[in-house]
């Protein structure tokens, strides 16, 4: 019961830090949490792309908030398993004139906009922190609603 009993508490407490990211990093904008809960040599897996390292993470999660005037996520479906924890979001945000930049493409955003889409995240922990993260998100979503792709 002790090693099951254990790998529950580490599940646990693996899930409630990816729902400190997501609330009160992301959402909260406190990039200055982010040593609690990543580690010195985390790879954060994007779409097209690595960020390597905790300096670098926080460096570009600053960049890539400056460009919302609001950010909230929804968690859901969370299902941790060992050291990985899993999650469906849902973000909500509204997005300031900047240049979005996908696999797909780049759009210019010309005015102040809602912009909402999904994603599955998948984290892996070393030591109680995030060591690697992966984001899949719905970017053909989010180019639609930004008019970089027409629709007939």
């Amino acid at each position: 019961m002790g090693e099951a009993s254990g790998a529950t508490t580490r599940e646990a407490h693996n899930k409630e830090v990816v729902k400190r990211y997501f609330r009160e990093v992301l959402d909260g904008k406190r990039i200055d949490l982010m040593p609690e809960l990543i580690r010195e040599d985390a790879v954060l897996h994007r779409p097209g792309f690595d960020v390597i390292g905790l300096a670098a993470a926080m460096t570009r999660l600053t960049a890539t908030l400056a460009d919302f005037v609001s950010f909230s996520s929804e968690v859901a479906g969370v299902i941790a398993e060992g050291d990985r924890v899993s999650v469906r979001i849902a973000h909500r945000t509204r997005v300031r004139p900047h240049t979005f930049r996908s696999r797909a493409g780049e759009v210019a955003v010309c005015e102040e906009q809602a912009l909402d889409w999904t994603a599955m995240v998948q984290f892996r922990f070393e030591d109680g922190k995030i060591a690697e993260e992966w984001v899949n998100r719905d970017e053909l979503g989010m180019l639609m609603q930004l008019g970089g792709i027409k629709t007939t």
